[in-house]
């Protein structure tokens, strides 16, 4: 049996969710939640929600998809501890120190990796099953044969997307928010820069990064044939009305009784100028886009024709009723409709498609479009579902017996209860009637029950106060409740940090794709090269012709690894054959494969490794740590753990990978039909500030954007020295090979005149910072993340 999961971000649209057919919820708390801006719900209120949709027989699952620092990792598994006591479902989290304390303290919680972790092959699904976890949630960069494909291999559930807002980045690996402004996507707090405006190559302004939502309604048995588990709907910010209308749709989908008007409906609610099934079905050029405007469209409600003073006709292509809210189309200028006069200048209600209206619109002027943004119709019907007089209750059987000694009543329903409460006393004048007995009991008011039928016994000339019938069915629900929300027993977590003192000489690692950068890294004083990584279309050789250096150069496998697995496989295979004996992984998948074929692995920067826990869960030669840690963080991280840690230095920071093309897309292609516009060579992003994002595209037309500022830290060689890391690694993208070399020789020769406390400036450096005075930035180790 399929899943149908919706999201909440308050009760209200729990309730929405529940009361229009989910069979399941997925909600946020207060704390560590990737949402962090939708309402999200206090401890007490995740109670009232497991109680609440445990009656209807749904399930409650809490996203805890955040990564966490060391000063919030105990706190966070004593909120899962919680969670697991107070009945939660499961658990969907991203950080990988986190499983590796759930494992060990909470061992039968159930735990669904979220899509914040990037899986996408059948291996990383298959290894995480292996260490855990229940249920994996899908990037939602996959084809429904790449879906299906794991499904079909995996003991592991499967969980995808089938409605709404689309991340252009992998999500898990995406930066920008991070590095442009301090909000961190990983932590709950993306600003969504992909919402903004930009220009490619100096060319026209478009929201080149938004994408339209995604949608399914049409294709939801092919999802089902494909053996998705659950089908998950986005929308945790969104408002209630939303939830309730998404969710009734796409219930209606999977029961196979979907109508014309329940995907209008859909289509009013919230939409990007349409809707794209993305990647699902090779959707993913222009077509998945929507450059013209990233926010809600509505639908078309016709063009200003005349206007006279404050008050402008319309020709409408779409009812019009009061309340309705209405928008020029791009501007974001929009008014409520309170009055609409018909063409003889009546006053009206609505007005149908193809009247022509007047209304107030003093912005408007002739020759606008005008989108109907809001439809109080649907906003009314969406509300009564979840808050009217007819909402769907849980019928209830009760059996409600008295003598002079007592009375007890039973109830069935989902669970089977009995209470017993004296206070029946003998008829001084009227008995208890029967009648007066159900109506009492039937008084369920706002629980989630209604009692279909009582059966009611009773001895002759009995009186029972209505304040103890009103007692014995409050009791009666509240122990119902109390029994449907299945507590379970306290757990006592445990976390022990030891503080691991090391001096360390840090090793020069120079990561790249560039065979002139590798050879000049290696004759400047690199003690490793991790080569390869993103078959980037700039690259150029191949790690063979490095042999000589294999004591040195090891080969890197990156974080996106899909139709490409078999081929890096079979490469690394290979390079084991040729003496290679240690790599570079970013991919969680492929990270088994080469433990599997007796590689040392060094874990890179796509584990996100934010906390000291993070390096011990995996096997492993040593961590890449995130580039979201400050100073002080990286300093308590590398001080409370035993394994290796890699400590970014130079280069510029990748802020997003995509397996959309914005070069090719903006040129009207798709994939399936470019002819490969973006050459070999630089694209870049241009924002409204005038800063110039990187893009470089790969053998698979992915594109990757980096930071238009490069991380240079040669004059903090005493900070960097402070954190006893075990490496430090640069990165190069589009720098010209001798300049390469010469970085690599700047902190080198910094480094060794560091530890002998020398930390003035040589002239190298000092070249290198000229060079690049207007293009330097510290990244987060001096300001840090949200």
């Amino acid at each position: 049996m399929v899943e149908l999961l919706a999201p909440a971000g308050d009760f209200e649209s729990l309730k929405a969710a529940i009361l229009n057919g989910a069979d399941a919820v997925y909600i946020g708390g207060k704390e560590f939640s990737a949402r962090q801006y939708a309402g999200n719900f206090d401890r007490e209120e995740i109670i009232e929600s497991v109680r609440f949709c445990h009656a209807y027989g749904a399930k409650v699952y809490v996203t805890l998809n955040t990564l966490l620092k060391n000063n919030e990792i105990e706190r966070a598994l004593e909120y899962a501890a919680f969670l697991y006591q107070n009945g939660v479902d499961a658990l969907i989290i991203q950080d990988i120190g986190l499983l590796k304390l759930l494992r060990e303290n909470i061992k039968d919680f159930e735990i669904h990796a979220s899509t914040q972790m990037t899986v996408h092959n059948l291996e990383g699904v298959n290894f995480l099953y292996s260490q855990g976890i229940k249920r994996v949630v899908l990037a939602r960069e996959l084809s429904l044969n790449e879906i299906e494909y794991i499904c079909k291999n995996t003991e592991a559930e499967i969980e995808t997307f089938i409605h709404g807002a689309l991340c252009i980045s992998f999500s898990g690996q995406c930066l920008f928010s991070s590095i442009i402004g301090g909000r961190s996507g990983n932590r709950g707090r993306c600003a969504q820069p992909c919402r903004m405006q930009y220009s490619l190559d100096d060319g026209d302004k478009k929201y080149i990064l938004s994408p339209k939502d995604l949608w399914t309604l049409e294709h939801i048995e092919k999802l089902i044939r494909a053996g998705v588990k659950s089908l998950k709907i986005e929308g945790r910010m969104k408002r209630p009305e939303y939830v309730a209308t998404v969710v009734r749709a796409y219930r209606r989908a999977i029961d196979g009784i979907l109508t014309r008007e329940d995907k209008e409906d859909v289509v009013k609610i919230f939409n990007r100028g349409g809707f794209t099934t993305a990647y699902l079905f090779d959707e993913n050029g222009p077509k998945m886009m929507s450059y013209e405007n990233p926010k809600n469209w509505g639908v078309l409600l016709g063009k200003v024709i005349g206007k006279k003073g404050k008050f402008v006709q319309i020709k409408l292509e779409e009812e019009l009723n009061l309340g309705d809210g209405i928008e020029i189309f791009g501007k974001g200028i929009g008014v409520p409709v309170n009055t609409i006069y018909d063409k003889d200048g009546r006053e009206i209600q609505r007005a149908k498609k193809g009247d022509i209206v007047k209304i107030y619109f003093e912005d408007a002027k002739v020759g606008d479009i005008l989108y109907k943004t809001q439809d109080t119709e649907l906003i009314k019907r969406a509300r009564e579902s979840f808050e009217g007089k007819d909402t769907k209750k849980v019928p209830l059987i009760g059996r409600f017996n008295a003598t002079k000694d007592g009375m007890e009543l039973e109830v069935i329903g989902p669970k089977r209860i009995k209470i017993s409460l004296d206070g029946v006393e003998i008829a001084k004048t009227k008995p208890t009637t029967k009648e007066r007995i159900i109506e009492a009991l039937s008084k369920t008011k706002e629980t989630p029950f209604f009692f279909k039928n009582i059966e009611v016994e009773i001895e002759d000339n009995l009186m029972i106060p209505i304040s103890k019938l009103n007692e014995i069915r409050r009791r009666a629900i509240e122990k119902l409740l109390d029994e449907l929300q299945e507590k379970r027993e306290d757990i006592k977590v445990n976390i022990n940090f030891e503080k691991r003192e090391k001096v360390k000489e840090p090793k020069i690692i120079v990561k790249t794709g560039r065979i002139d950068i590798a050879k000049e890294a290696l004759k400047n004083g690199a003690d490793i090269v991790f080569f390869g990584g993103d078959r980037l279309r700039i690259n150029k050789g191949d790690i063979e012709d490095l042999l000589e250096y294999k004591d040195k150069v090891y080969p890197h496998f990156p974080e996106i690894i899909i139709e490409e697995f078999d081929y890096y496989k079979e490469r690394a295979i290979k390079l084991k054959d040729l003496g290679f004996t240690k790599a570079l992984c970013g991919n969680i998948g492929f990270y088994n494969t080469l433990l599997n074929l007796g590689y040392d692995v060094y874990l890179d920067k796509g584990f996100n490794i934010l906390n000291s826990f993070c390096p011990d869960t995996f096997e492993n030669e040593g961590v890449y740590l995130s580039q979201e840690l400050n100073l002080l963080e990286l300093k308590d991280l590398i001080s409370k753990t035993n394994k290796d840690t890699i400590v970014f230095v130079y280069g510029r920071t990748r802020m997003m990978v995509s397996r959309h093309c914005p070069i090719g897309s903006e040129k009207g292609y798709s994939k399936l039909n470019c002819p490969k516009v973006c050459e070999d060579k630089i694209h870049y992003l241009k924002d409204r500030m005038g800063e110039k994002f990187l893009i470089a595209t790969d053998l698979y037309c992915r594109s990757h954007i980096f930071n238009s500022k490069i991380t240079i830290m040669l004059e903090h060689i005493k900070d960097l020295i402070s954190l006893n890391s075990s490496f430090w690694v640069m990165e190069f993208l589009e720098e010209d090979a001798k300049f390469s070399g010469e970085v690599v020789k700047a902190y080198k020769d910094a480094l060794t005149r560091g530890l002998k406390g020398d930390f003035s400036l040589s002239s190298g450096t000092k070249r290198i910072l000229e060079e690049n005075k207007n293009k330097i930035t510290k990244g987060h180790f001096y300001r840090g993340i949200l």
